[in-house]
Formats: structure tokens, C-alpha cells, sequence
């Protein structure tokens, strides 16, 4: 199954606790929605972010994630 993702990047010089950027999509797949999240916790580290948050939405996957430099 694929879900969307919406993410929401802190950029270095805001975090910890400025606002993010306007979200940006990306679309992960699973076997299950378990699995979809993994999916997408996985990809945005190997994007370089840090994950704060990662939770499900009414509509996919919600991420919190900061620049890590």
C-alpha cells in the first residue's frame, strides 16, 4: 500500500523551535500501515533529517523533521 507523507521541515538555523517550511509530499509504501510508517521514519533519515515526529493524519503520515546542519 502506498501512503502520503506531508512534511514539515525545521530548518538548522530555526531549530529547535522555529517554524517549518510549508510541507512538502512524498510517497512511501508498506505491506502495512505498521510497515509504512518504518518506510517513511527510513527515508527521511536517509534524506539527512532528523525525525521528531511521525504520526498518522485523517489523510496519511504527518512528519516533523529537522535539517541536521
Amino acid at each position: 500500500m502506498q501512503r502520503t507523507v506531508k512534511v514539515f521541515v525545521i530548518p538548522a538555523d530555526r531549530s529547535p523551535g522555529g517554524p517549518p517550511e510549508p510541507a512538502r509530499q512524498i510517497v512511501v509504501e508498506g505491506r502495512s500501515t505498521d510497515a509504512a510508517r518504518e518506510a517513511a521514519r527510513a527515508r527521511l533519515v536517509e534524506d539527512g533529517y532528523r525525525v521528531r515526529s511521525l504520526s498518522f493524519g485523517p489523510k496519511g503520515l504527518v512528519a516533523y523533521v529537522e535539517e541536521t546542519a
